[in-house]
């Protein structure tokens, strides 16, 4: 996804109001569920969770933006997330 695109992605849902928790944990166990039923594949389930993680690095700090140690923290967390190996109140998503 182009960075114009992931940007005008991040305002719109901005705008839209999404930025709730609630939306987050739906999502996740939504791609759990098809995944387990075989109506989603695993392609699919790294787009949704390459989508997640582009905005959630779009909204970052922009210092965090270029930060690699951060990006590879929050991929190992979305994969954790998406996995089911991790829920979603363990521990924040972004470290401190």
């Amino acid at each position: 996804m182009a960075e114009d695109s992931k940007t005008e992605l991040h305002h719109s849902l901005n705008l839209a109001g999404f930025r709730a928790l609630a939306t987050a944990a739906g999502l996740l166990r939504l791609c759990r569920e098809l995944e387990a039923a075989k109506l989603l594949p695993p392609s699919a389930i790294d787009r949704v969770r390459d989508a997640m993680f582009n905005e959630l690095m779009e909204q970052a700090a922009p210092a965090r933006r270029h930060d690699a140690a951060f990006a590879a923290h929050l991929r190992r967390r979305l994969e954790g997330l998406f996995s089911g190996a991790e829920r979603l109140g363990d521990t924040p998503i972004l470290p401190s």
